[in-house]
Order: C-alpha cells, then structure tokens, then sequence
C-alpha cells in the first residue's frame, strides 16, 4: 500500500504479508522477522530504507521508503548505455557489500526488486524471504520451483545451500541484461531454464563489450569457486576494467 507518515510529510510503502502456516511456516516466518530486523539496521544508499516492521495476529507488516521512479525492469525494454550498466552494477554490488557484511544474502535479486529514486539513484528492496517460504513449500511439496528463475544461480535452482556468490551469480545475469536486452538464459519450462543456468556454455558478448566479458564470466560461472568469491572484490575488478567516467 502507499501510505502517509502521520504528520502527511512522507509517503511510505507499506507491505502487508499474512503468514499461512505449513509444515515449516512457523520457522520461516521468523527467520523472515528476524532477517528483516537486521536489514533495518544496514544504513547504506543502495538499500531500502525500512522505517517499522512488526505483527498483528497472522500478519506482518514493513513500513518502508517509497522508491517512486520505478524499477529496473521497466528500463530493460532494450539495453542499456554500457556506462549505465556499469554505474548500476556497481551500486547494486556496493548493496550486496553491505548486506552480505550484515550476515543477510538477498536471495531473490531480479530488475523488479531494484529501484530507482527520483534523483537517479537505485535501491534493493525484497530481500526475497518471502519467496524462500513459497519457494520452500513448492520444493517440499511438489518438487517444482516457484517462478521462472531466470536469475538463479545453478545451486539455488537445485535446491542446493547458497552463499553470497549465489547473489552475485544473478546479478552476472542482471549485467548481461542491461548490456544486452536479452537474458542470458532462457527456455519453454523453468526447469529447463534451471538446466541451462548449469549446463549451457556461459553467453557471449559483442565485440563491442568485450571489455565486459571477463567480468561476466567470473560472475556467470557454473562453480561457485570460480566465480568473485565477495561483492568487494567484483568492486574492485569493475574498477580497474571500467573506470568511471
């Protein structure tokens, strides 16, 4: 919902989320809690701001900052200046800094969940738990993943334990998309999207965006070793490979 603060000075996005309890719900729905506690306190420019957060019978709720110019996806309806996809990739990388030092990974990074303000600059918003308990549930129940995980690293579509480099796996397929206007991999199901994430050669880049194929592949690898081991050090790679201008 889009709210007002009392005095009517701010408006604020309010997210109401009920708790339908399962075999597994009651955990994760804390851990949701708790993990959002955390994020409230991360003061970083690149992450949402969350003003409240609390529970009312089986529902909880997060008063957050209104990020009124839109999300990325609703830019990626071609590609991207390739500075531009540089200066987002490293405020998103600057977010995942942040989190990842907070002990939180954000487990659902897509264009939607990156927005803008209007003064051009982005923050990470859905930190993706909420997903993890559908994505739980349709795993333990129905053996099917929930959505179609164009940006999930090839452990987290195998249900296999994630790390920080899981989220830097998706954002490798943000920079692809912003790059190019396309995902890096597609498919007719999810689950051969999945396959794909693990098994198809990793994409190449136009001779024009060579510069940015080394940054890709280390962010694209199927092994997880292989890839930047931290946020900090794709930080410093986009540096060196991409000065800013």
């Amino acid at each position: 919902y889009l709210a007002e603060t009392e005095d009517g000075q701010e408006r604020i996005a309010l997210k109401v989320l009920r708790h339908v309890p399962d075999a597994d719900g009651g955990r994760l729905f804390e851990r949701f809690l708790q993990e959002y506690e955390v994020i409230a306190r991360v003061q970083h420019a690149n992450v949402v701001r969350i003003f409240d957060l609390g529970v009312a019978d089986d529902l909880a709720y997060l008063a957050m900052e209104y990020l009124s110019a839109g999300s990325l996806a609703e830019r990626l309806k071609q590609a991207l200046a390739p500075d531009r996809a540089a200066e987002y990739t490293r405020q998103v990388a600057s977010a995942l800094a942040a989190i990842h030092a907070a002990g939180i990974l954000h487990r659902d990074l897509k264009p939607g969940n990156i927005m803008f303000r209007d003064d051009g600059s982005l923050a990470l918003i859905d930190f993706g738990l909420a997903k993890q308990m559908r994505l739980h549930a349709a795993i333990t129940g129905t053996g099917q993943i929930f959505g179609t995980p164009y940006y999930m690293s090839p452990e987290q579509g195998h249900a296999e334990p994630t790390d920080e480099r899981s989220d830097l796996y998706s954002l490798g397929c943000i920079l692809y998309e912003m790059l190019t206007g396309e995902r890096p991999f597609t498919a007719s199901s999810p689950m051969g999207v999945i396959y794909r994430h693990a098994h198809a050669p990793r994409p190449r880049l136009s001779r024009a965006l060579t510069h940015f194929q080394p940054l890709l592949d280390r962010l694209l690898a199927v092994d997880r070793f292989e890839r930047y081991q931290s946020a900090g050090e794709l930080l410093e790679d986009l540096r060196a490979r991409v000065p800013t201008r």
